[in-house]
């Protein structure tokens, strides 16, 4: 039985009375609270551990790569992900999505090819595309949704062409709530020649996400959606995918080596991490895996869809 009461001891905010109620917060999909595990897992490494990562010897700098490191694995697991080297941070979803997108349409398509785009996407599934094809020479195609606000596999294949080269899609709507069939939607990008791009933003803290099962060859999500802090974000991709595709943003520790007569780039992931990374927000997010993840997965679930039904019948009985 899911403990509704001994989940929101675990998150301080809620214990404060709004116009003299409790608080209900129900606007989790635009950024969900944070638990004390968190907030205190950041502050641990802040007070004992904090140096950049990845630029020295010293003893701080070690420990604070090692906590980033560390977060990594912790993605890896929480995906199913399977090479460590596969997890790319960024500052959110967002940044995740134009990432993909730009490296995708600069280093692995040509000059007409198209990117399918499904009407139910955020503008950052779609903008994202749509200035990357501009700016490439490539086409962004909407795959529309019905009347009743979903996606029909058949008008997946009558938009796709031999130019297709990419579906971008959401693994749940931030409007609707719809669910597409991801697994079904890779078989059948895939069939045609196709990656598929997997917008997981609203999807990431609705059940037990495997990226393998799915069948997408990136995924990407933020860290505040679930339960983590802002400022920290994933982009999964297939290695033998990203190993083929030129970084995106300059800096340090993407090079391997530099100068004036040519710059050779860092192996994945770090040739897409340029600058220094959100460290203390991956820890951040490390935590708030490990926590949604002790709640048991499978209850949560059931307690949302119990939470669902009941709104639907309550909103069933009001006229209008």
């Amino acid at each position: 039985m899911f403990d509704v009461e001994r989940v929101r001891c675990d998150f301080p905010l809620l214990t404060q009375e709004v116009n003299g109620r409790p608080l209900v917060y129900l606007d989790n999909g635009a950024t969900t609270q944070k638990p004390l595990r968190v907030v205190q897992a950041m502050e641990k490494v802040l007070w004992t551990d904090n140096a950049n990562i990845h630029r020295g010897v010293h003893t701080l700098s070690r420990r604070s790569t090692e906590h980033y490191e560390a977060a990594k694995q912790s993605v890896r697991d929480f995906i199913n992900a399977p090479l460590h080297e596969e997890i790319i941070f960024t500052s959110g979803a967002t940044e995740s999505l134009n990432l993909v997108a730009n490296i995708l349409c600069e280093g692995f398509f040509s000059e007409g090819d198209e990117i399918v785009v499904s009407e139910l996407e955020h503008h950052s599934n779609l903008v994202s595309w749509q200035l990357a094809a501009k700016r490439y020479g490539q086409r962004v195609v909407k795959w529309p949704m019905r009347e009743d606000g979903t996606l029909s596999l058949d008008d997946l294949r009558n938009v796709m062409t031999s130019r297709t080269r990419a579906v971008a899609v959401t693994q749940t709507s931030n409007t609707l709530g719809v669910v597409p069939d991801v697994e079904a939607v890779a078989s059948v990008a895939h069939e045609l020649g196709a990656l598929v791009v997997l917008d997981g933003a609203q999807g990431v803290k609705h059940g037990r996400i495997d990226v393998q099962r799915m069948g997408c060859d990136f995924y990407a999500f933020s860290g505040h959606k679930i339960y983590g802090p802002t400022g920290i974000g994933v982009l999964w991709g297939r290695k033998s995918l990203l190993e083929k595709l030129p970084p995106w943003k300059g800096g340090g520790e993407m090079v391997g080596s530099v100068s004036f007569q040519g710059t050779t780039y860092a192996d994945v992931p770090f040739r897409f991490e340029a600058g220094t990374m959100p460290y203390i927000q991956a820890v951040g997010l490390a935590a708030a895996l490990d926590y949604y993840t002790s709640l048991d997965v499978d209850c949560v679930v059931q307690y949302e869809r119990e939470l669902l039904f009941a709104a639907y019948e309550g909103l069933k009985g009001i006229d209008g």
